[in-house]
């Protein structure tokens, strides 16, 4: 920390920001000049003299270039700060100086924001900035929001330009005033979750404001106002993304919640005539969940002042935290309580589409004609498909593993786990290797090859996207059979009934004889449903299809969907993170994307067609 805002300071940072450097520096009494990368703009808070005020200095920590400084530097800040503006003015033709303060003696008239701007007119950056802090919702209700002269700004003891300095060097100065709603009056201390809320929202429309006075007044052209975010990221949030990744890497969901005495327990089922309910058993645990719990919580995800960050990893520690959860109530009831949190559960409107698949589609009576694929000869398959996919990228690092303790297929931390007693249509060997390799596999190393190691451990309710996509996947290389929908839209319907209390036994009942599914199949589906306690996930497969048509038919890509482990509602921020180059280009793309003859397919899909459609 420096004593004073000498003239060589200043000397130095000018010259950082004429090479195109990063600028983080202390200044006296705690303060901080943060500047990502030479930009046209600069968000300024200075604490009141002797009353600091740290929760409204967070606002301007989550944007890429701000001062948080003390009132009575303003003498060497608007030296500081003029330097800065005279350099960057060189560069863009312009310079946008925004203040933000709390507002004095608010009263319960006070507006929520007040925007100090020239007087004589509304230029649209004002405009922008009026409109986007009118859509901030506190409590149901939009903010209010007032614009006033700036003339308070330019004048007595705390101003840092008079106007005819801002007029010559083409500098914009504005004020926003913020009624500290988010702070306990009466004992001084923040109110975190709103701050926090506040912060996010107020953040994004300071973004789009400084875009607009951008692509007016400066030749600085950004592609979008996401670019305006930081492009740097601290050691510390690496740090904390990896603690997250260890913790997460330290047990194997689906795994642990799947049973290892599968083919005893459907043994003794149909040895009782299914008339008494099967005791499954799963593999120890190999964590205390209250332990990781500890660590979980120990991370200091609330120091992370990039909001975009910060809401990933809070969005990660919740769904860890459940899952831990799901894991120390296995075989209990609460298991499915945390399940319904976790994956969600069935709405009347899934209900309704999957009782018509159903309804619409006949009970197959071909299945003892069918060719069963060895399991050997699909592994070898599967190898060959993981080959493809090393040859776009080196960094997979993925196989094929033939146990005796799992039930079907389950790609779990990048490697196709295959079950010795795996029943494999021939027909749809190559859908359910596009299904595991061309989708879960291909989207574990996509996110592997990211920075940010959440994209490849999988963001929350990433599920019902990877599903769909896996689901649609069989579609596009031709292996979607009626079987298959009917056993997606089963699961939904079984899902749906074990929430209301039903029994395995009703439900596998209720399969085989109104559903007419072979006992077999009956089986699997309930097994699946009822494991651990009751898990609601497999109704993610046609809900996350559903959603994904929809996505498609709006003209939406599908590429964006594959760089990793993501949620549908996701998009907008990776695409940010990508705007703001802290993710890369994807490394792997499936073979049906690069496949001419699928291209019909996805012209379809653009034109909209429903589940119904794709059988």
């Amino acid at each position: 920390m420096i004593d004073s805002i000498t003239d060589h300071f200043i000397q130095k940072i000018t010259k950082s920001l004429r090479r195109g450097k990063q600028v983080h520096r202390r200044l006296p009494g705690g303060g901080l000049v943060y500047i990502d990368r030479p930009l046209p703009f600069l968000l300024l808070f200075r604490h009141p003299a002797g009353n600091p005020d740290h929760a409204t200095a967070d606002f301007v920590k989550a944007s890429a270039s701000y001062i948080i400084a003390q009132e009575e530097q303003t003498p060497e800040l608007t030296r500081l700060i003029g330097s800065i503006a005279e350099e960057m003015a060189h560069q863009f033709d312009a310079f946008l100086i925004l203040e933000i303060k709390a507002a004095p003696q608010a009263t319960p008239t006070t507006p929520l924001f007040r925007i100090l701007g020239p007087k004589e007119q509304l230029p649209t950056t004002i405009s922008t900035l009026q409109h986007e802090l009118e859509q901030i919702k506190i409590g149901g209700f939009h903010s209010s929001v007032e614009t006033v002269s700036n003339q308070e700004l330019l004048e007595g003891p705390l101003s840092l330009f008079p106007e005819e300095k801002l007029k010559k060097h083409s500098y914009l100065m504005l004020g926003l005033e913020l009624k500290p709603i988010y702070v306990n009056q009466e004992t001084g201390t923040a109110y975190p979750l709103l701050l926090r809320t506040l912060r996010e929202k107020i953040a994004a429309a300071i973004k789009k404001t400084v875009f607009d006075f951008l692509s007016v007044q400066t030749s600085h052209k950004p592609i979008h106002f996401q670019s305006l975010g930081r492009q740097a990221v601290n050691r510390s949030v690496w740090k904390i993304d990896k603690q997250l990744t260890s913790i997460s890497d330290q047990f194997r969901f689906l795994l642990l919640v799947t049973p290892v005495n599968n083919n005893e327990a459907w043994a003794e089922f149909k040895k009782s005539n299914y008339s008494q309910t099967p005791t499954f058993f799963y593999r120890l645990m190999p964590v205390d969940a209250d332990q990781l719990k500890r660590k979980l919580y120990n991370i200091p995800i609330e120091k992370v002042d990039d909001p975009t960050l910060a809401y990933l990893f809070r969005d990660k520690r919740h769904e860890l935290d459940k899952m831990l959860t799901m894991l120390a109530d296995r075989n209990t009831p609460d298991f499915m309580y945390s399940s319904m949190q976790l994956f969600g559960t069935v709405d009347d409107q899934l209900l309704k589409v999957a009782e018509g698949i159903l309804a619409a589609i006949p009970a197959s009576t071909r299945e003892a004609d069918v060719e069963l694929i060895p399991v050997p000869e699909f592994a070898a398959l599967a190898e060959q498909e993981i080959a493809f996919l090393k040859k776009q990228y080196a960094g997979v690092d993925s196989g094929v593993v033939v146990s005796d303790d799992i039930v079907g297929l389950i790609v779990s931390k990048g490697r196709l786990h295959v079950g010795t007693d795996a029943k494999i249509p021939r027909h749809r060997a190559q859908a359910l290797i596009q299904h595991e390799v061309g989708t879960h596999i291909l989207t574990y190393y996509n996110g592997k090859a990211q920075p940010l190691q959440q994209l490849y451990i999988g963001s929350p309710g990433y599920e019902e996207l990877q599903e769909g996509l896996a689901v649609l996947s069989e579609w596009l290389v031709g292996g979607l059979d009626q079987e298959r929908m009917r056993i997606l839209a089963a699961r939904v319907v079984s899902v749906y009934h074990l929430t209301k209390g039903c029994s395995f036994i009703d439900n596998f009942l209720r399969l085989k004889e109104t559903y007419k599914f072979d006992e077999e199949t009956a089986w699997d589906i309930t097994m699946r449903v009822h494991r651990g306690g009751g898990l609601t996930k497999d109704a993610v497969y046609l809900r996350g299809l559903i959603h994904l048509l929809n996505y498609l038919k709006e003209g939406n890509a599908l590429e964006p969907l594959l760089i990793g482990k993501i949620r549908q509602d996701y998009l907008p921020i990776v695409q940010e993170l990508i705007y703001r180059n802290v993710l890369r280009p994807v490394p792997l793309k499936p073979r049906y994307l690069l496949d001419p003859t699928i291209k019909p397919k996805f012209e379809k899909l653009k034109e909209g067609i429903t589940v119904f459609n794709l059988l």
